[in-house]
């Protein structure tokens, strides 16, 4: 229903602000541009699986390759599919459970990931904010967007005090008390995650190096806007897309429970264009040309990891 309200949204803000202008506006960019912002994309994605990498142990059986693969369909299942971003969460450490990670450092690593990666989106959004603050002070979007900083802060700070035992704590208590007896497989099972949990918060080094190349992944994002931007024939500086980006994520983040962020996107983009004095047909633009970048990359990947899960469904039957 939130998903077909948002193509609902989209359509809208299309004809709203003109089919025509929005499709010269894309049909304007060159094969070359839209090559460059795939190009950019791909490189964030080998980031990511890196960032991953960091979490698992060589002993752990987690290739760098099978990171970046399992981050591939993490995003695209997550954007593409009909589900939230939890059900990318879910794939993406099923797909690399079957190349030969256990499930418990799978899910370890899926949430150390998760952590580091909105740790580092946090840092994102207040250098975005701070840029906003200086560029526009008088902007409504500043105290919103601070205030929701500082409760996703301490949401994180939650987030890591749930790994570090208090949230098995709950859920071991929980499954003996419903489920008495019958209980103690899914207490043995939190305790291998937990045992898993332990292990990776141990290192912290992988922890902090993890979070740092997801702050450079997170400003590889800025960079491709950067790329996206020009390509459309805007001459925007490098720090206001930054900027951009940065408050897109932030608004982006209230609507994680909708597939894709459909619609949601599309008029974060045109908002924040004005910010900046970029036309709302262009801002839009933008925002249809990175679904467009989006769907190449995802379209190959959901194809080729529905082979290989054919592949395996037929060798059990």
């Amino acid at each position: 229903m939130f998903a077909l309200a948002g193509v609902a949204l989209i359509t809208a803000l299309v004809i709203y602000f003109g089919a025509g202008d929005v499709l010269r506006a894309i049909t304007s960019v060159s094969v070359y541009g839209f090559g460059a912002y795939i190009l950019a994309q791909l490189g964030i994605v080998l980031g990511l699986g890196l960032c991953w990498r960091m979490l698992l142990r060589s002993r752990q059986h987690g290739s760098y390759w099978l990171c970046v693969w399992g981050r591939a369909v993490r995003d695209a299942t997550g954007e593409f599919l009909p589900f939230s971003q939890v059900g990318g969460f879910v794939l993406g450490a099923r797909v690399i459970t079957m190349g030969g990670v256990s499930r418990a450092n799978a899910i370890a690593s899926t949430l150390g990931d998760v952590t580091t990666e909105f740790l580092a989106q946090l840092v994102f959004i207040g250098i975005g904010l701070a840029i906003l603050a200086r560029k526009a002070p008088g902007s409504d979007l500043v105290m919103p967007i601070a205030i929701g900083l500082c409760v996703a802060v301490v949401m994180g700070v939650a987030l890591i005090l749930a790994q570090r035992g208090a949230g098995t704590k709950i859920f071991r208590a929980l499954a003996l008390k419903i489920a008495g007896a019958t209980g103690e497989g899914a207490v043995a099972n939190a305790d291998r995650l937990q045992a898993a949990l332990d292990t990776m918060y141990g290192e912290r080094d992988r922890l902090a190096l993890s979070a740092l190349f997801h702050l450079c992944c997170w400003l590889g994002t800025a960079t491709a806007s950067y790329i996206g931007f020009h390509a459309l024939g805007v001459p925007l500086s490098f720090i206001d897309a930054l900027c951009i980006e940065a408050m897109l994520h932030a608004i982006m983040a209230l609507a994680f429970f909708i597939p894709g962020r459909v619609g949601i996107q599309e008029a974060a983009y045109t908002v924040l264009g004005g910010v900046f004095g970029i036309p709302p047909d262009i801002a839009l633009s933008l925002s249809l040309l990175r679904r467009a970048r989006d769907f190449v990359i995802a379209v190959p990947v959901l194809i080729a990891w529905q082979g290989l899960e054919a592949k395996r469904l037929k060798a059990t039957i």
